[in-house]
């Protein structure tokens, strides 16, 4: 498969993990992990943090993304194959590379994106229906596959892998796929041993080394998230004191007060912030890191 070389972001205006031309760009969270691993579920208790989940999606501060709407479009051999559960999802080949590459690229540049949503029972993107992605300053993009191409694994500012043991994963999975998305039992269980478990175990596992924070047991591990939030929360209020727009709510009801820090108004990123460094060495080098993990 042809991968765009880190390279060629940067050559689009985008300085990756950073900002351009004087753009106050969004802080980019990917969010990876297997199927079923609890990524919406993750991003969505993120948010719900934040106070952005109930807020009209015009005025949110943070909003989330899914990779399955950069599913390419099949022929229709290979619509024939989805249809019987015999086309493989996982593969990257399955995904429009160029179309999530250039609509991040739009993203950074403080760009109003559309983006199709993706019909599970029709397997294809729906033609009229259509997610409007307002400039934000915080955007979480999720998905199995968003640390496998490497040029847009560079353009994420934090990289979260959501690790669930594949037991659990199979469990959550089968009964979603059957009551959600249409599938008999015969065909999840069989895409699961064809296609979903060795493309987890070649494609999307090996990303964890991506990772910045490995959150395991996803939503159900409280205190990471914990930590997140209030990563998130300084860096939306250092940027706040710069543009005076709302504070985000703390726990969806009062205004963040937090101490004055150095000025963030363009994303952090993991080389040259001090802010991502702390919190970085909070959760990898210190004992929290048992407690994050592990709790």
């Amino acid at each position: 498969m042809d991968q765009n070389s880190p390279s060629e972001a940067k050559s689009n205006g985008i300085r990756a993990n950073g900002s351009e031309n004087g753009i106050k760009t969004p802080f980019l969270i990917g969010v990876a992990g297997g199927t079923a691993s609890g990524k919406s579920t993750v991003c969505k208790r993120i948010m719900e943090q934040l106070g952005q989940a109930d807020m009209d999606h015009t005025q949110r501060q943070v909003v989330s993304i899914s990779q399955d709407s950069f599913y390419r479009e099949l022929t229709p051999a290979e619509k024939l194959r989805a249809d019987k559960g015999l086309f493989n999802f996982d593969h990257p080949d399955a995904f429009n590379e160029e179309l999530m590459l250039t609509t991040l690229q739009d993203i950074l540049q403080g760009k109003k994106v559309e983006i199709n949503e993706y019909d599970y029972r029709s397997n294809a993107l729906h033609p009229e229906k259509k997610l409007t992605i307002y400039p934000a300053d915080v955007v979480l993009f999720e998905g199995i596959l968003v640390f496998y191409f490497p040029a847009i694994r560079e353009l994420f500012h934090m990289k979260l892998f959501v690790d669930t043991d594949s037991d659990t994963r199979l469990a959550r999975r089968v009964p979603r796929d059957i009551n959600e998305r249409g599938r008999d039992l015969e065909q999840v269980l069989n895409a699961y041993m064809v296609f979903v478990k060795p493309a987890f175990e070649e494609f999307c596992s090996p990303t964890k080394k991506f990772a910045d924070v490995i959150i395991p047991r996803g939503a159900d591990n409280t205190v990471a998230i914990d930590l997140i939030v209030q990563h998130i929360r300084e860096f939306l209020n250092n940027r706040t004191r710069q543009d005076h727009s709302p504070h985000l709510a703390s726990g969806g009801t009062s205004a963040l007060n937090l101490p004055r820090g150095r000025d963030e108004s363009t994303p952090p990123s993991p080389s040259s912030s001090s802010s991502f460094r702390r919190f970085s060495s909070t959760i990898i080098n210190k004992k929290l890191f048992s407690v994050v993990l592990n709790y």
